[in-house]
């Protein structure tokens, strides 16, 4: 984080004697460097990032620094709650052996574009915790035999997602939905085809089965609304409704998950045919998995 969020505090209050705090940032003249002067944590200045992402060269940067015997890593830009930590950690003591614990976030704006949008991200994230599919970065736990930590660092310091690149290299995701978080995102149209553009390059050189099995519910809800509408509105509006009581949610936005649903498919289109994208101000061209460009560190 470059600033001191709010999540920082709750860390800051929740952590244990023995426990070790990391707050990464980029910059030494980051906001974060001087609001943490005092605290319990300590702050890791990554530097620019060249071939990665910045979130990639900071999650690097805190794994070289860190020394638990368990690693906790998270975001500052949610609200974690209260006795977070102890709830990840207790999550962590009933996994199985070589697993990561982590859960689903859930989309949440009050942006024109974004808002309508997310009846199917709250889906997803029901699915990804009732079949532990994938690892979260907002959330990621893990006992440190379970990583091969410097090769997992080497690696980070040429992609984009941390959180996917991980998964591939655990044994499993214990997939926890009381840790499922909402995230508040801004939902402009720059800030959504951005993320779509990301999360579709992601899932393409890390996991295109996933990918393309992703895009079978939204053309079966297209066919479904053409050949059977009376059937599939109420039907995929009420499953809408039933993942956001699954995962906590209380807004009404659930009504829109068939046009959401319908939305998909030409952004995922879209994120298919792009290779850049801008994320928290940095502009990225993304080729390959390991094929990482920074093109502008102050995009807007």
């Amino acid at each position: 984080t470059r600033r001191w969020t709010a999540a920082c505090t709750e860390l800051a209050d929740q952590i244990r004697p023995d426990d070790e705090l990391l707050l990464v940032c980029d910059r030494p003249d980051d906001p974060v460097v001087d609001a943490a002067a005092g605290s319990a944590g300590e702050v890791v200045v990554a530097g620019e990032p060249t071939g990665c992402s910045a979130k990639c060269h900071a999650l690097a940067a805190g794994l070289d620094r860190a020394t638990g015997a368990v690693v906790v890593c998270t975001d500052a830009d949610f609200e974690h709650g209260p006795a977070w930590l102890s709830r990840v950690l207790a999550h962590l003591a009933d996994a199985p052996p070589g697993h990561v614990v982590s859960t689903a976030p859930v989309l949440v704006s009050e942006g024109p574009l974004m808002k309508p949008l997310e009846g199917p991200g709250a889906v997803g994230a029901a699915m990804t915790t009732l079949f532990n599919t994938t690892a979260w970065g907002g959330t990621m736990a893990f006992r440190r035999e379970a990583v091969d930590l410097d090769g997992y660092a080497a690696d980070l310091r040429r992609t984009v997602s941390d959180d996917a690149l991980l998964t591939q290299r655990v044994d499993g995701v214990h997939s926890v939905p009381d840790l499922i978080s909402e995230m508040p995102v801004s939902g402009t149209r720059s800030d959504t085809l951005s993320r779509q553009v990301r999360w579709t390059l992601t899932a393409a050189y890390v996991d295109p089965g996933g990918l393309v099995a992703g895009a079978l519910i939204p053309l079966a809800v297209l066919l479904g609304t053409i050949l059977a509408p009376v059937v599939t509105v109420p039907l995929v509006t009420g499953v809408a409704a039933a993942a956001y009581a699954y995962c906590g949610l209380r807004r009404w936005t659930f009504l829109f998950a068939v046009p959401a649903y319908l939305a998909s498919l030409p952004l995922l289109l879209y994120g298919l045919t792009r290779r850049e994208f801008v994320w928290n101000g940095r502009r990225y061209r993304w080729t390959g998995l390991y094929d990482v460009t920074v093109l502008d560190h102050d995009a807007d």
